[in-house]
């Protein structure tokens, strides 16, 4: 099967399911899912599994960020830039 024929994972579910397990809003994870699949993509040879490395590499950008626990009462929003 050619690349261009492959079924691709639903893309929303992935980030919905991660902003969920990150308590992030989804509008933020989108945004850091994206650039990290994106990313992935310049160079990928084969793309079946990008959503599984760019999966892997949002959970260890929001490792770095301290951002995989619960937030704080505070309800502060995300913070993309670095």
């Amino acid at each position: 099967m050619s690349a261009s024929r492959e079924r691709q994972p639903d893309q929303a579910r992935i980030v919905a399911s991660l902003a969920a397990e990150c308590h992030v809003p989804v509008d933020d994870m989108t945004i850091l899912y994206e650039h990290e699949r994106s990313e992935l993509a310049l160079s990928a040879h084969i793309t079946k599994f990008i959503h599984v490395f760019a999966t892997r590499n949002v959970l260890e950008v929001l490792r770095q960020r301290g951002l995989d626990t619960p937030p704080s009462p505070s309800g502060a929003p995300l913070q993309l830039a670095t």
